[in-house]
């Protein structure tokens, strides 16, 4: 398994919730805590952001929702679960997949800092809180030790997970070449597909779990076996690629599936991180902030001491809390944590402490409770739209990415963000304290999984052209509303990176599921285009499946297109197709329930 860095067990019964003491700001650095209440507060960088992009935790907490009754494995570099802010939260169950033993070492920081993000204790007079700060929380350090195995026990199939709700996977790999969804062939895309599904759906006895994941951190370039790739007009221009991100997140099958609740970043200005990868596939943004130096990163827990983690006694540039400061002198904490990385476990405790606000929720239920509330963060963002100039010798434009959009089900989308930011606090309003009776609007119904219904079509998608090829496939599922949809496609076409790939509801809604002039440059190494690429989307969410449902396929790309940097060795271009591309079938399923 190639999975790299995203880079910059005891059952517990829910408990119903009373209101407890709060105990304000006990935390020394909750102040620095934008994420938790942005004040416009610089957390220890030159610059602060925009008061009130938050995720409005305040009142959730005063009102007991701190994630009790919520157990959370942190798949990661490991978790240092003696540490002064996470021990009293800590759950058996936590390996080192390296020894086998119980303490899952973490020599790098980053599942430690995650585990804060989420976790740390609160109200305890030390550090930072976490934004379930009495969720029960183990840790696993997988990406030290990727075989099959160790995955298999960190993701739910292990005894320390057997009872874990909420899997934060801040981890992903990258997409040079195309990867096909082809389980016949792959036995470990197989199992790990069969595995996260099962653990999704039927785990802690029938109530299920949700595997939350990072969307990646490669929006303008990435790295790939030791080089980096880099869109043509890097260097010459403030917004290159068109403006368009180099890395979709639909791109690699582990966020492509719906089994993984794939979160994008936002920054303290409530606006998508200048690093973060979006796309159809993002269930919701959460906050990852930016780098820690000119403007806000995390501020979360470190590995402590000021010999190891981020914090160390040499000290980070221009961020003001390392090195051992008077506000962290032991440099237990970090001020420096960022990327997707952030966002997921942002998300995390998020499902966790709405979760905690009332025991009959499953993180199913309580995911859709976070949509129904949702904020729509950067409320302005136009999206992208591609200007190219098509066979006529027309300049035409494209939109390539959508401001917000409103689906027919009445949810706001953007592909940048998702549903939106959680509102922590608005969506245990809508269910603390309510009977079961009075969720009946709000829980969803057992979930149900479509067929996957198939058409081979062969259509043509003519070159550099904005009315593409399209295809349609009727769709009969009679009152089932789409929590989720994946995609199988196959398109024969020799420079992929042209092509725009939407899908378009019975209703009309657009869900761009691959942005043109990404970086899937592998057929300039002998890879292949799409064949049986996956491809989800969450645009459609609470619409209904049954109609006509049209795939339609845009090359946006002519001559003088298809140019690459593979740095630091060469610039790489792709010639233009000669003949139109080709769409050879595709297949559709859905992920939802029946309506009410």
């Amino acid at each position: 398994m190639t999975l790299k860095l995203s880079k910059c067990s005891l059952a517990l019964l829910p408990l119903m919730l009373s209101t407890v003491s709060y105990a304000g700001e006990s935390d020394p650095l909750y102040k620095h805590q934008w994420h938790l209440k942005n004040t416009g507060q610089a957390a220890f960088s030159e610059n602060g952001g925009k008061a009130g992009n938050d995720l409005k935790t305040k009142q959730a907490h005063k009102k007991g929702a701190l994630g009790q009754g919520v157990q959370i494995s942190v798949v990661d570099t490991g978790l240092q679960i003696d540490h002064i802010d996470l021990a009293d939260n800590v759950v058996p169950g936590s390996m080192d997949l390296i020894t086998g033993s119980d303490y899952p070492e973490d020599t790098h920081g980053h599942g430690t800092a995650v585990g804060g993000i989420i976790a740390a204790v609160g109200f305890n007079g030390e550090g930072v809180r976490g934004i379930a700060p009495k969720a029960g929380i183990n840790g696993f350090n997988f990406l030290f030790e990727q075989s099959m195995n160790s995955w298999l026990l960190s993701h739910g199939y292990g005894e320390g997970t057997e009872n874990t709700e909420l899997f934060n996977q801040s981890y992903g790999s990258q997409a040079l070449f195309i990867p096909q969804f082809d389980l016949e062939n792959d036995p470990q895309l197989a199992i790990e597909n069969a595995v996260m599904e099962d653990v999704a759906s039927n785990s802690n006895n029938g109530r299920g779990a949700a595997f939350v994941s990072s969307a990646g951190n490669s929006y303008n370039y990435y790295g790939y076996a030791g080089y980096y790739f880099l869109p043509a007009d890097y260097f010459d221009v403030e917004a290159s690629n068109h403006g368009l991100p180099m890395q979709n997140s639909n791109m690699t099958n582990s966020k492509a599936t719906h089994w993984s609740t794939t979160v994008s970043a936002i920054n303290a200005n409530g606006e998508r991180s200048s690093y973060s990868t979006v796309g159809a596939n993002v269930f919701m943004a959460a906050t990852g902030g930016e780098y820690g130096s000119e403007t806000p990163a995390m501020v979360t827990t470190d590995l402590m001491g000021c010999d190891s983690g981020f914090n160390d006694s040499t000290g980070l540039g221009k961020n003001g809390l390392h090195g051992g400061t008077a506000d962290d002198p032991n440099c237990n904490y970090t001020s420096v944590m960022n990327g997707t990385s952030s966002a997921a476990p942002s998300m995390v405790g998020a499902i966790a402490a709405v979760m905690s606000a009332n025991p009959q929720l499953t993180t199913r239920d309580a995911k859709h409770v976070l949509a129904l509330t949702a904020k729509k963060t950067d409320p302005n963002n136009k999206g992208v739209t591609l200007t190219f100039t098509d066979i006529n010798g027309n300049l035409v434009e494209y939109p390539a990415i959508d401001g917000w959009q409103k689906n027919d089900a009445g949810f706001d989308y953007h592909l940048f963000y998702g549903l939106g930011r959680p509102n922590v606090s608005k969506a245990v309003q809508l269910v603390r304290h309510e009977s079961e009776d009075d969720l009946e609007d709000i829980k969803l119904p057992p979930q149900l999984v479509s067929q996957w219904h198939a058409k081979a079509v062969n259509v043509e998608v003519p070159d550099v052209d904005p009315n593409g090829g399209t295809a349609s496939l009727e769709i009969d599922l009679d009152d089932f509303v789409i929590e989720g949809v994946e995609v199988l496609v196959t398109i024969d076409h020799p420079r992929v990176t042209d092509l725009a790939i939407e899908l378009i509801s019975p209703e009309g809604t657009r869900s761009v599921l691959m942005t043109p002039r990404n970086g899937m440059y592998g057929q300039a190494f002998g890879g292949d285009a799409y064949v049986n690429k996956l491809l989800s989307s969450t645009h459609f969410y609470g619409e209904e499946a049954e109609g006509d449902w049209t795939l339609k396929v845009v090359d946006t790309g002519g001559e003088g297109d298809g140019e690459f940097i593979w740095y630091p060795v060469e610039n790489v271009t792709q010639a233009n197709n000669v003949s139109p591309g080709i769409i050879q079938n595709w297949s559709v399923r859905f992920i939802g329930h029946e309506e009410d």
